[in-house]
């Protein structure tokens, strides 16, 4: 009986596939097959580097199907700057996958659009700024975690990078979001560390072959990865549910501790408002949102940052050089040092655009019928775009897989604003969290390269610059030699 309600469903789709197809003037793209569509001429790993070649074959616009549900790769440099302004391409997409995650709505800032989103964002940002994002209350935080990191690796020789800088990271969004700070070694951090990982290796911007064939959750769900993935996000909201309880106990409206408290006051403020779009399982995904950028972001980043200081000696001299000229060795480097400090940034630059962490940016969605570079692009079709293919163009950077952090330099030594050095996205769905990631890598990395010089460790090879691939990227497993300079 079951066996024949598959295959009813599988005659159903297939139809119903064959009968819907590409839409009309539809940009060319992969082979589009019944039922999965072009999923399976979409790899799972490296997207980036798969549209790179779209590019050549079929142009800027790719059309695809995902299942029955059409989409575009917009890998052409100037659409996609066109494409992420407009306003027309700001929604988020509505499958299915998405939907379950999020408690069957659009909830928090990330996956959320419309009207919804512009008052969570701007409620978000508002209180966080309040709380001291992107001040000097944050820049406390950052330097409390980067010195508990000095302090570690002074009793080491040598580090295993990928993954490190994890904990450290996550703890300054989450000194304002809930209050707390999490030691290094703390056993719950790094269980949901490893599950925040797993989800961003494993997943895909286009949703993969469940959000394809939303069937195999039930036909084939530990084959499919959506067992392992509904675990991972089910524990993850299990926890930030029960950080909330214990705020929602403690809760005083006239001692607002945190970003958790600032939420809870709305939503017993609007508690009668039937309209209202504050509520316990919106706090939770907003959570979700905020732990996870910090987590991947920041923590990737930065890893990239000290294999580049292994691989280039010479960049990572010539930034200690200028360390010790400007701040010296009796004080930490501080953002009021950066105007002096620009090489820094430009290092930083650098590290950004040759391996992005973001190659790929969310996934987006067309709120209404539009044309791009001649082509229909139906309402509600999918939209992934290149970040990867803007910072990698060989025609605006001339050498883009070459480390040459002086591109971001006039004679003078001072930076050059680059309108495609966009690695946190732009327009409306710029990351919000843009000014915590500059702000820590900068004192991350100061402090760090003022405090300790890192090698390779005799006898191993240089560290690969390929990355994991997954939602985001990170650096391959590699080990440095630690050397205090002082």
């Amino acid at each position: 009986m079951f066996l024949t309600i598959v295959l009813a469903c599988l005659v159903v789709c297939l139809i119903f596939s064959i009968i819907k197809g590409k839409p009309r003037n539809f940009p060319p793209g992969p082979i589009c097959l019944p039922i999965v569509g072009c999923v399976p001429f979409i790899p799972s790993k490296y997207l980036h580097l798969r549209m790179e070649k779209w590019l050549k074959q079929y142009g800027p616009v790719v059309g695809l199907m995902l299942g029955s549900q059409p989409a575009v790769a917009i890998c052409g440099p100037t659409e996609v700057l066109e494409a992420l302004r407009r306003e027309e391409f700001q929604g988020r997409p509505e499958n299915a996958n998405f939907r379950q995650e999020n408690f069957n709505r659009k909830l928090g800032v990330f996956f959320s659009d419309g009207p919804f989103w512009v008052e969570q964002r701007r409620f978000t940002l508002h209180h966080l700024r309040d709380l001291g994002f992107g001040r000097s209350i944050m820049v406390a935080s950052i330097i409390e975690e980067v010195e508990d990191i000095v302090k570690e690796l002074r009793q080491r020789e040598e580090f295993q990078v990928s993954g490190y800088f994890g904990p450290s990271t996550v703890n300054v969004i989450w000194a304002l979001v809930a209050g707390a700070r999490y030691s290094r070694d703390d056993d719950r951090l790094q269980a949901l560390l490893h599950a925040l990982t797993r989800l961003f290796r494993r997943g895909s911007q286009t949703g993969g072959i469940v959000n394809a064939v939303p069937a195999l959750k039930k036909i084939a769900p530990q084959i499919s990865g959506y067992k392992e993935n509904q675990e991972h996000i089910n524990n993850l909201k299990a926890f930030f549910k029960n950080v909330i309880r214990e705020h929602d106990k403690t809760f005083k409206e006239n001692d607002l501790r945190d970003f958790i408290d600032v939420y809870l006051k709305e939503m017993k403020y609007q508690s009668g408002n039937k309209t209202s779009t504050f509520s316990e399982d919106g706090l939770i995904i907003t959570c979700f949102d905020l732990f996870a950028a910090g987590a991947e972001s920041v923590s990737n980043t930065l890893s990239f940052t000290v294999l580049y200081a292994v691989l280039y000696p010479e960049v990572q001299r010539k930034v200690q050089n200028m360390l010790d000229d400007v701040v010296g060795r009796d004080r930490r480097p501080h953002l009021d040092d950066r105007p002096r400090l620009q090489y820094v940034d430009a290092v930083l630059y650098e590290v950004m655009r040759i391996n992005t962490v973001a190659p790929v940016s969310p996934a987006h969605r067309v709120t209404q019928d539009l044309t791009l570079n001649g082509y229909n692009i139906p309402k509600d079709t999918t939209v992934i775009a290149s970040l990867w293919c803007l910072l990698h163009d060989k025609e605006h950077w001339g050498d883009p897989e070459t480390f040459r952090p002086e591109r971001f330099l006039d004679e003078y030594g001072n930076i050059v604003k680059d309108e495609w050095m966009v690695p946190f996205g732009i327009g409306k769905r710029t990351c919000l969290g843009e000014v915590m990631v500059r702000s820590s890598l900068f004192i991350f990395y100061t402090t760090l390269l003022q405090e300790f010089s890192f090698s390779l460790p005799a006898g191993h090879p240089p560290p690969s610059t390929s990355c994991v691939p997954g939602i985001t990227t990170a650096p391959q497993q590699f080990r440095v030699k630690i050397s205090r300079r002082y």
